[in-house]
């Protein structure tokens, strides 16, 4: 199946979703059906959506944050910093490195 992005959405989701993201498929023959609003889709194997955001902190309803996965895909300097002495630390001095992870 083909992938799906749906780009630039906001803290809530349209309601028209909530099937596809529920995975309330519908098993038609060989075939499975998913009900978007008042259309019935195949669904292909290997479907996948991604749902993506510009909101820095955004805020998912509890019933969002458990139909989906949430990644977090922003990066600071302390973040970036924070990696490099890591793998800096693990190349001069492992064991220290690995002292420093059990200590986090």
């Amino acid at each position: 199946g083909r992938p799906l992005m749906i780009e630039d959405i906001a803290e809530e989701l349209d309601p028209v979703l909530d099937n596809v993201l529920e995975k309330n498929f519908i098993k038609s023959g060989k075939t499975l059906k998913v009900k978007v609003g008042d259309k019935e889709l195949d669904v292909m194997d290997g479907f996948r959506i991604y749902i993506t955001t510009k909101l820095a902190n955004p805020a998912y309803t509890p019933e969002i944050s458990a139909r989906t996965s949430i990644i977090d895909f922003t990066v600071t300097m302390k973040g970036l910093e924070d990696q490099l002495l890591g793998i800096v630390i693990l190349k001069e001095k492992g064991e220290l490195e690995k002292e420093r992870t059990n200590l986090i």
